[in-house]
């Protein structure tokens, strides 16, 4: 592993602390939710003569689904199946004129 002297050392350290008696477990508590605060809103300088008007974002907008896997990643079968059939053929095409596959 590429890790250092130091790492290593406090990583067995830390082991060894949660492997002794004194080692009391809590139950694990999560700050997502605490993160969904109302955001302050921006104030506007309207002094300007040649103002234009701009619509600017007032609110953070979360997209939260409560998935684990991005909506991307689901996508129609003969697509991906197409997809991936175009990416084999430019692969093929590229060893075929002599340029490594990476």
């Amino acid at each position: 592993e590429g890790t250092s002297v130091e790492e290593q050392v406090r990583r067995i350290k830390d082991i060894e602390a949660i492997e002794s008696d004194s080692f009391v477990p809590q139950a694990f508590k999560s700050s997502r939710d605490d993160i969904k605060t109302e955001p302050a809103e921006p104030k506007l300088e309207l002094d300007r003569a040649d103002s234009q008007d701009i619509a600017l974002p007032t609110s953070i907008v979360y997209n939260d689904t409560d998935t684990l896997a991005h909506p991307s990643l689901f996508m129609d079968k003969d697509k991906a199946e197409e997809l991936w059939l175009n990416r084999l053929i430019s692969l093929r095409q590229e060893r075929l004129m002599g340029s490594p596959v990476t």
